[in-house]
C-alpha cells in the first residue's frame, strides 16, 4: 500500500527506483583504561590508522576533482587539513597518555567537536558537524580494521535508505547506478546534500519515519518538494514519470536563460548574485549564471578548525574565490560570531540571549588582533580582483568608522611592506536591526554600500526566535512591518546613491521578488539554485504593475494579505509566458 512523507529537499530531481537499505558496520570503542605499558601501542596504532585515512581520503580528493570538480574537491581537502591539525594529533595524543583508548580517543574528542558545530545557528555551519563525525567514523573503521569504501558497490536503480551518509559515502556514489537517496538525518546545508547536488542525484533528509522502507520495494523520491513515497500505485507513478519529463523541459528553459539579463518586460534590470558558505559553493556561481557574489561566508575558516586560522590560510581562501569571480564583484561578509556562534578556542561570555548580545561588529574591538588579521587578508585578496568587505550587526555610526580606520591603517602598513592591496576596498554594512533600517541615510555618510540580511531583520522585527519550533509559523518576511522597513531602507539609500542588495532567504522567495524587484533594490544575492527561477520570474513582470503591487502590500494588515495580492501577479506572468 503507498505511503508517503515530507522530509527536507535536500538535492532536486525526482528519483524512480527499487530500495536498497545500507546499513554501515559499528565499529567498536574500548572505554576500559589501557594499561600504562599500552599507551605506546595505542599511539602507533593512531598514527597507522591516521596514514590509512590520509591515503583514501587522498583518493577520494583526486576521484571527486575529475567527477564534480575542485570545489567538491575541496570538501576533501579539508577532512584532510583536520586530520593533520596539530591540536587534533596533540590532543589525541594527550588523551590516550592518559590511558584512554585509541578508539575511545577519536570518539570523545571528535564527537565534543561536532556537538559544538551542531550546537550553532547557523544553518550552514551547524551541517559542518557531519564532517566530523565522517573523520571519526574513518578513523574508527580504520582503527577496528574495516573496510573504508562502503557504497561503491550500491545496486542499479536503487534509491539509497539510510539513517545518514557521510560526504565520504556520498562521494562513492555512481550517478549511473544510484537514483536517489532518502536520509533520516541531514539538511540542505550539509556536505552530503551539497556533493548530492553536484553529482546530479536527487535526495530527500529529515525522514522520521523509515522504518516501512523494505529492501527491493518500488519508491519514489521527489527531492525538489522534499517527498518520499513507498510502494506508489499506478497513477502516482504516471504523475511522477510525466513531472520527470516537465523537469527536463523546465531545466532546458533555465539553461536558456543561463546568460541573459534579469530585466523585466519594461526594461528594468536588477542584478541576480549568489550566496556561498565556503570555496566548495564556487559551482553555484558558474553553473547557474551568477553576476556575482552578494555574501561570501567567512565563519567556514574559523569554525572548522581547533585554532584561530592565519592570515596566510585566510587570505588564500578569500583570493581563490576573488580571482575564480574576476572581475565580478565577491561581497565578504567579515568574521559574524558571538554567543550563538562561539568558536571552539575563544572563551565567549555566557549569555542569557546571545542573539541580542556580544556578536558581529561589537566584538570586534575586544578581539582586535582576530580581526585585524582578517582585515589584512582581505586587503591582501583585493588586490586579485572586485572584493568588498561587509561589517555584520551595524546599529550605530562608530561601529563603521572603527571598521574603516582599521582598513585605512592596515592597508598602509601593507603599502609600506611592498604587499599589494586595494587601499579604497569597498566597506559596506548589513541592515540587520530595525535601528539600522531606520538610520540607513545616517549609515550612508561611512558606507559605500548596504546589503539587508532579511533573516535577522525579520526575527528582530517580529521579535520571533526562527530556531523555536514552537513559533517559527510566525516567523514571515512577508510581515508588513518588515516589508515597511526594507522599503525605509532601500529608499534612503537610493536618494544617498548608495548601492543595496538583500542577502538572505527572502532573496531567493518567489512570492517576495516582485515586492523586492518593485523597491528598486540594486541586486538580489540568492542561496543555492534558486537564481534561474528568480530570472524567469524577473523577465516575465513589469515594473510598473510591481510598483503598483508594492503600494498596497506595504499597507496590507497581515503577511498572509500580502500573499493573497502577490499571488494573482505570479500566476498572470506564469500565463503570459506560455
Amino acid at each position: 500500500m503507498q505511503t508517503q512523507q515530507k522530509g527536507i529537499a535536500a538535492a532536486p530531481g525526482i528519483a524512480i527506483g527499487t530500495i536498497w537499505r545500507y546499513i554501515p558496520t559499528t565499529p567498536k570503542i574500548q572505554t576500559q583504561k589501557i594499561a600504562p605499558a599500552e599507551i605506546e601501542e595505542h599511539l602507533q596504532h593512531f598514527l597507522a590508522a591516521q596514514a590509512q585515512v590520509d591515503q583514501y581520503l587522498q583518493r577520494l580528493y583526486h576521484s571527486t576533482l575529475q567527477t564534480t570538480g575542485a570545489d567538491d574537491a575541496e570538501i576533501f581537502a579539508s577532512h584532510l587539513e583536520l586530520l593533520h591539525d596539530e591540536e587534533f594529533e596533540k590532543d589525541i595524543a594527550d588523551l590516550i597518555r592518559q590511558q584512554e583508548s585509541a578508539t575511545f580517543a577519536v570518539k570523545h574528542y571528535l564527537d565534543e567537536a561536532a556537538a559544538r558545530m551542531a550546537a550553532l545557528d547557523d544553518e550552514y555551519l551547524q551541517a559542518r558537524a557531519a564532517d566530523f563525525i565522517d573523520l571519526q567514523k574513518n578513523l574508527l573503521q580504520a582503527l577496528n580494521h574495516q573496510p573504508l569504501i562502503s557504497l561503491i558497490n550500491a545496486p542499479k536503480n536503487c534509491i539509497i535508505v539510510a539513517e545518514d551518509l557521510t560526504p565520504s559515502e556520498t562521494a562513492q556514489l555512481n550517478p549511473a547506478h544510484v537514483r536517489g537517496f532518502a536520509l533520516r538525518f541531514g539538511g540542505r546545508a550539509s556536505h552530503a546534500a551539497i556533493l548530492a547536488r553536484n553529482l546530479g542525484i536527487p535526495a530527500v533528509m529529515g525522514l522520521e519515519h523509515l522504518s516501512a522502507a523494505k529492501d527491493e520495494t518500488t519508491a519514489i523520491l521527489d527531492g525538489s518538494q522534499g517527498l518520499f513515497i513507498i510502494d506508489p500505485d499506478e497513477s502516482t507513478l504516471n504523475t511522477f514519470k510525466n513531472e520527470i519529463i516537465n523537469t527536463e523541459n523546465t531545466a532546458k528553459e533555465y539553461n536558456e536563460l543561463r546568460d541573459l539579463p534579469a530585466v523585466s518586460q519594461d526594461g528594468i534590470d536588477i542584478h541576480l548574485f549568489t550566496n556561498i558558505g565556503s570555496t566548495a559553493d564556487l559551482h553555484l556561481v558558474d553553473d547557474y549564471g551568477s553576476e556575482g557574489i552578494g555574501l561570501f561566508r567567512s565563519e567556514f575558516l574559523f569554525m572548522s578548525t581547533t585554532a584561530e586560522p592565519s592570515e596566510e590560510v585566510q587570505y588564500h581562501a578569500y583570493r581563490q574565490v576573488v580571482e575564480h569571480l574576476a572581475p565580478k564583484p565577491v561581497i565578504l561578509r567579515l568574521l559574524d560570531i558571538g554567543g550563538d556562534k562561539p568558536l571552539p578556542y575563544f572563551n565567549f561570555p555566557q549569555e542569557e540571549n546571545p542573539f541580542l548580545g556580544w556578536r558581529g561588529v561589537r566584538i570586534y574591538t575586544e578581539m582586535r588582533d582576530l580581526f585585524e588579521t582578517q582585515i589584512r587578508a582581505a586587503l591582501r585578496a583585493s588586490a586579485f580582483g572586485n572584493l568588498h568587505i561587509m561589517v555584520p550587526m551595524v546599529n550605530d555610526i562608530s561601529e563603521m568608522r572603527f571598521v574603516r580606520e582599521t582598513v585605512a591603517q592596515q592597508a598602509e602598513i601593507l603599502q609600506s611592506q611592498g604587499i599589494a592591496c586595494n587601499p579604497q576596498l569597498p566597506v559596506g554594512a548589513m541592515i540587520e536591526t530595525p535601528a539600522a533600517a531606520l538610520i540607513t541615510a545616517q549609515l550612508s555618510t561611512v558606507c559605500d554600500f548596504f546589503s539587508i540580511g532579511s533573516n535577522d531583520l525579520t526575527q528582530y522585527t517580529l521579535a520571533i526566535d526562527r530556531g523555536n519550533s514552537k513559533i517559527a509559523t510566525q516567523y514571515d518576511g512577508l510581515h508588513p512591518a518588515v516589508l515597511r522597513l526594507i522599503a525605509h531602507a532601500v529608499d534612503a539609500a537610493q536618494v544617498t546613491g548608495r548601492t543595496i542588495g538583500i542577502c538572505g532567504e527572502m532573496g531567493g522567495q518567489i512570492e517576495a521578488v516582485p515586492l523586492l524587484f518593485a523597491m528598486g533594490f540594486d541586486e538580489l544575492s540568492i542561496s543555492g539554485a534558486g537564481l534561474p527561477a528568480v530570472k524567469q520570474l524577473i523577465r516575465r513582470l513589469n515594473y510598473r504593475h510591481c510598483r503598483e503591487l508594492l503600494a498596497r502590500a506595504l499597507n496590507a494588515a497581515s503577511a498572509d494579505a500580502v500573499r493573497e495580492l502577490v499571488r494573482p501577479l505570479l500566476t498572470t506572468s506564469k500565463d503570459h509566458s506560455s
